[in-house]
């Protein structure tokens, strides 16, 4: 009798156990992703392009779902989210992470790339690994760096074609203490407001010219309140594709590989996409009504040289040493 009872435990509890795997087997993990474009802006295509292709190589087991022009929150927050793992995954940007990861700022400094591929070497690369662990001590973790683009200046005072055409111009930066040092080494005032707050800004002349990649002056329609546009290519932005790290350390190591495979693979897929993209966007922006001027770089690197020096001893110098070094080769 008591055999009998025994083995029908056994089976009840084989049973139990085969159910638990296979509910565990078929949970979904619904994540939900954040940025700050619109949904026009290329930022909700590479984010889309993502979330189909975690779905296809998980079987549907993760779904991620896009909420453009910060519907989650402003990235600050969003980012301090998924440090505290209130929320999932956010696109940031290198220069919000230089608040928590003051290297970060290495990534902003004026004139230290020449185009994206440069920028897609570094990060691609141990310099990108350095920076994007010096996160995750804080509960997010760095899955893939991604692309914003280079900056240029526009505004509605007048042409800017020298340096000294920025004196005195009042110019909304984002957050990040590189973008401040650089436009006053230009000798124009910068102050730091808001994605979210900037076309306003610039509407009620707040500020009277902001930086940014063609794509934002098109998708936030900075051409009805601005003018002239100065290719300058000063800075880049990256976008590192930022994830709570307590949600994916929950995860099954198979899915924990294709998040972290797939954000790593579309990021020369979005580089690509931003360059293609900013051909068709210069034709538009002058299409626009705005004046698009060409400028010789040299004066403003000469201005700002000041700033690179001054971060070699503030920051990692010899990360940005390692960067000058990857480049030349």
């Amino acid at each position: 009798m008591k055999n009998c009872f025994f083995k029908i435990l056994i089976f009840v509890l084989g049973l139990s156990l085969a159910l638990c795997g296979t509910a565990l087997a078929k949970k979904t993990y619904k994540i939900k992703l954040g940025h700050t474009g619109a949904p026009t802006h290329h930022y909700q295509d590479i984010c889309l392009q993502f979330a189909k292709a975690v779905a296809e190589k998980t079987n549907g087991g993760v779904e991620i779902s896009v909420f453009p022009a910060n519907q989650l929150g402003k990235q600050l927050e969003s980012v301090e989210g998924c440090m505290y793992g209130t929320q999932d995954m956010v696109l940031a940007s290198d220069t919000v992470l230089s608040n928590w990861v003051p290297d970060m700022g290495i990534l902003n400094l004026p004139f230290l790339f020449n185009d994206m591929w440069e920028v897609r070497t570094v990060l691609d690369g141990p310099v990108g690994d350095k920076l994007g662990k010096q996160l995750e001590p804080l509960g997010a973790v760095v899955i893939g760096w991604w692309d914003n683009g280079m900056r240029h200046i526009t505004n509605s005072r007048g042409p800017i074609k020298t340096p000294e055409d920025l004196k005195g111009l009042k110019i909304r930066v984002p957050e990040g203490e590189v973008f401040v040092d650089t436009f006053k080494a230009l000798n124009a005032g910068p102050t730091v407001i808001s994605f979210g707050e900037l076309y306003s800004a610039l509407q009620l002349g707040i500020v009277d010219g902001q930086e940014n990649p063609p794509a934002h002056i098109l998708t936030q329609k900075f051409y009805e309140v601005q003018t002239y546009v100065s290719r300058t290519g000063h800075i880049h932005l990256s976008s590192p594709l930022v994830m709570s790290k307590s949600l994916l350390d929950s995860m099954p190591e198979a899915y924990q590989k294709v998040i972290l495979d797939t954000a790593r693979e579309m990021g020369p897929i979005h580089t690509k996409m931003v360059e293609d993209l900013e051909k068709q966007q210069w034709i538009d922006v002058a299409k626009n009504g705005m004046e698009v001027l060409d400028v010789e770089k040299k004066p403003f690197q000469d201005a700002v040289r000041p700033v690179i020096e001054k971060y070699k001893k503030k920051l990692n110098g010899q990360i940005i040493d390692e960067i000058i070094e990857t480049l030349k080769k």
